[in-house]
């Protein structure tokens, strides 16, 4: 994990969010000892209900809604950044995928269809452009004082919201943009400016990310 880098709880996304501003930086001011493609990919399905093993939350299996991590790739490696996985951080793409998705990989694993996950890839740049988030997920309630009370308490640094994201007015899109796995596969320039992701099965995604290595 990057040195400077801290996690807020129950807030991935926005930990995602910053993790890979600062992998581009990175990347733009050193490529030459920095040469990876840098993307992030959201985890859920149609059901909001997909089973991931390893993870700090349970011992065994943990049912999320949606989850998400950064992927950085180059020839021959994938690393995969997952904060809340009980795994090295960051892990092999091979052995994170393995460990954390053991069904796919183990033939005495039995899983119901309802809990196998879809994945969107998106890169660095489109995701750190259109992306934003007011919190409203995180909301409970409002106090007797009209505060606002949250699930979690929210970051201290202000709300996320892309360049690209403003400038369309956009305050809340991680949703219907992101954690949505519908079709079409790609979303279009008339939804949001820009292609916003590839959505994938899990063959899909491994075929991916062995393509993604040897490029």
């Amino acid at each position: 994990m990057h040195p400077c880098f801290r996690s807020e709880h129950c807030y991935c996304e926005e930990n995602i969010y910053l993790l890979t501003q600062t992998f581009r930086n990175q990347l733009q001011h050193e490529e030459e000892v920095f040469p990876w493609d840098i993307y992030v990919v959201f985890i859920s399905n149609d059901n909001k209900t997909v089973a991931l093993w390893r993870q700090k939350a349970r011992k065994e299996i943990v049912v999320w809604d949606y989850h998400d991590c950064p992927v950085n790739t180059a020839k021959h490696e994938a690393w995969i950044y997952d904060f809340d996985t009980r795994l090295a951080v960051p892990s092999s793409a091979g052995s994170y995928m393995a460990d954390t998705f053991p069904y796919l990989f183990q033939t005495e694993f039995e899983l119901n269809d309802q809990y196998e996950s879809l994945l969107r890839v998106i890169e660095a740049n489109v995701f750190l452009d259109h992306f934003a988030s007011d919190r409203s997920h995180m909301i409970l309630r409002k106090d007797v004082e009209g505060r606002t009370i949250y699930s979690s308490p929210p970051p201290t640094y202000p709300p996320i919201c892309g360049p690209t994201a403003k400038l369309r007015g956009v305050v809340m899109n991680l949703f219907e943009t992101f954690v949505s796995m519908k079709v079409p596969e790609v979303i279009r320039a008339s939804d949001v400016g820009e292609n916003v992701g590839e959505v994938l099965d899990m063959h899909g995604f491994l075929a991916w990310l062995s393509c993604a290595q040897a490029a």
